[in-house]
C-alpha cells in the first residue's frame, strides 16, 4: 500500500511537470494567445515626469518683471509701429526634467484686432543662432502664413537666441529688431508699450440699433455696455450659422463660427484693442448674435464707427457710426441677451 501510494504520488507528479512543459512549449510557439488578467488599479505606478512644465501666461509687462528672478532682465522692444500695445506673454521655464532648457519668453503685442507682432527669445544654452540676422519670408501654407504673418526675422546677441515674427514688412520688423534692449524693473516704472486703461473710463449701457448693408447682408449694431474694464458691443449678422456636417438623428451639430474681421476706432484714432475673451456668437433662426469685447472707452470719446472687413467669408465693408457724445439714453439698461460660446 505504501508502495503504491508512492506510485501514484510519482505519476501524478511526473503528469504535472509534464503539463507544464507542454504548457511552455505552447507558450514558446505562440501557438495559444494565454488570457490576461487586468492589471489592478493598485499596481499602476505613475510615471515619472517626462515633459517641461506648461508655459505660464502673464498680461502685463509689470507682472513678469516682478515673477522673475533678480539677476534676470527682460529683453524688450523700445520701439513699435503706432497704435501697437503688450498684449499677452508667456514663459517656459527650465525644470529638473529638462536641464537643457533654460527658459523661452515669447511677447505679443497687438494694434486692433488683425495685426500683432512676437518676439521670442531664449537662451543660447539650449538652442543655437547666428548674430548677423536673417530674414524668412512667410511660405504659404506654413503655420505663419495662416495666422496673417509676413515673415520672421532670426538673430543672436548677449547670449540669446531671438525670432520676431508679424504681420509687419520687413523693414518694420528690422527696425524693431535693433529696438530691442534690456529693461530692468523699475518700481512704478511702466515698460515698453505697456497698455494703460483710460483714467476717466466711460461707463454706460445704451442701445444702439443702427446698421449696414451690403451684399443682401445687414449687419446691426443693437447695444454697447460700457464699464471700466471693457466695452461690449452686441452684434446681430443677418446671416444664420448652419451646422458645418452632417450629424446622427437626434444629435445637434455646433453652429459655424462667423469669424467676423472688424476695425474699431474711437474719435478716428488708433484701432482698439480686443479684450480677453473678446468674441462670442449665439445663432438665432436665421441670424447671428456676436458679442464683441473692447478695450474701455475714454470718458469725453464722442463717436465710435466700426468697419466690418468680412464675416463669415463674405467682403464688406460695413461701416457703422455709434454716436457717445448724447448721454439722454446713459445708465439704461439695454436688450438683454444670454453670451453665446467663443
Amino acid at each position: 500500500m505504501w508502495m503504491g501510494r508512492v506510485t501514484r504520488m510519482e505519476v501524478a507528479a511526473v503528469v504535472v511537470v509534464l503539463f507544464l512543459i507542454a504548457a511552455a512549449g505552447c507558450l514558446e510557439q505562440d501557438t495559444i494567445t494565454p488570457a490576461v488578467s487586468p492589471t489592478p488599479a493598485s499596481t499602476l505606478m505613475p510615471l515619472p515626469w517626462t515633459h517641461p512644465p506648461m508655459p505660464s501666461m502673464f498680461f502685463t509687462l509689470l507682472e513678469i518683471q516682478k515673477d522673475l528672478a533678480p539677476d534676470i532682465t527682460l529683453m524688450l522692444p523700445t520701439y513699435l509701429p503706432d497704435g501697437f500695445f503688450f498684449n499677452y506673454a508667456t514663459e517656459a521655464r527650465a525644470s529638473r526634467d529638462w536641464p537643457m532648457n533654460e527658459g523661452e519668453f515669447m511677447f505679443t503685442y497687438s494694434r486692433g484686432q488683425d495685426e500683432w507682432l512676437t518676439l521670442s527669445e531664449q537662451s543660447r544654452n539650449s538652442t543655437s543662432c547666428d548674430d548677423r540676422p536673417e530674414y524668412r519670408a512667410v511660405v504659404a501654407g506654413t503655420a505663419l502664413a495662416a495666422i496673417g504673418g509676413t515673415g520672421e526675422l532670426w538673430w543672436g546677441s548677449d547670449g540669446i537666441c531671438y525670432n520676431l515674427s508679424g504681420t509687419l514688412p520687413r523693414e518694420e520688423l528690422e527696425k524693431i529688431a535693433i529696438s530691442v534692449h534690456p529693461v530692468p524693473y523699475r518700481d512704478g516704472v511702466l515698460p515698453p508699450f505697456e497698455y494703460q486703461p483710460p483714467a476717466h473710463p466711460l461707463i454706460r449701457n445704451s442701445s444702439v440699433n443702427r446698421s449696414s448693408t451690403e451684399k443682401n447682408v445687414t449687419i446691426t449694431v443693437e447695444s454697447l455696455d460700457c464699464t471700466a474694464e471693457a466695452c461690449k458691443a452686441v452684434i446681430r449678422l443677418g446671416v444664420a450659422s448652419p451646422p458645418s456636417f452632417s450629424v446622427p438623428p437626434g444629435m445637434t451639430a455646433p453652429p459655424v463660427y462667423p469669424d467676423p474681421h472688424a476695425e474699431w476706432r474711437v474719435d478716428g484714432g488708433r484701432p482698439l484693442l480686443k479684450t480677453r475673451d473678446s468674441l462670442g456668437y449665439r445663432p438665432e433662426g436665421e441670424t447671428t448674435l456676436i458679442f464683441w469685447n473692447l478695450e474701455p472707452l475714454p470718458d469725453n470719446s464722442r463717436e465710435l464707427v466700426v468697419n466690418f472687413t468680412s464675416v463669415k467669408g463674405m467682403s464688406g465693408p460695413w461701416v457703422i457710426t455709434i454716436p457717445l457724445k448724447d448721454r439722454s439714453d446713459a445708465d439704461q439698461p439695454a436688450a438683454s441677451h444670454q453670451e453665446g460660446s467663443s
